[in-house]
């Protein structure tokens, strides 16, 4: 019984299903921005972005929760969960973060 569960964990990767669907959602953006700034070929300059990006998602996770360690919920989120799992969510991660730059440069090109 254990053995399958931890072959189910393996497979489908660490369970979110106690989080709100919004925070399962920032959860694997975090965690995809980790992985990828761990990636020993990424610029300098791409780390720093990606740290920013992972900065937004934490914020917005403690804004809804501030009495959950985030941080550690992502590691144990990206310990256990498949790379290419965790990678499946770039696109809807990247056009979030898009998105919410294209607002802010928008807000802050405005004429006085």
């Amino acid at each position: 019984m254990i053995l399958a569960a931890m072959v189910a964990t393996a497979l489908l990767g660490a369970d979110l299903s106690d989080l709100p669907a919004a925070s399962q959602a920032d959860l694997q953006c975090m965690g995809l921005l980790a992985v990828a700034i761990d990636d020993p070929a990424l610029s300098e300059t791409l780390k720093q972005q990606y740290s920013g990006g992972m900065m937004y998602y934490l914020g917005r996770l403690e804004g809804r929760d501030p009495g959950t360690d985030w941080v550690q919920r992502m590691l144990d989120y990206t310990d256990n969960t498949p790379v290419l799992q965790i990678r499946s969510h770039g696109q809807r991660c990247g056009h979030e973060l898009i998105v919410k730059g294209q607002e802010i440069f928008a807000k802050l090109d405005r004429e006085p």
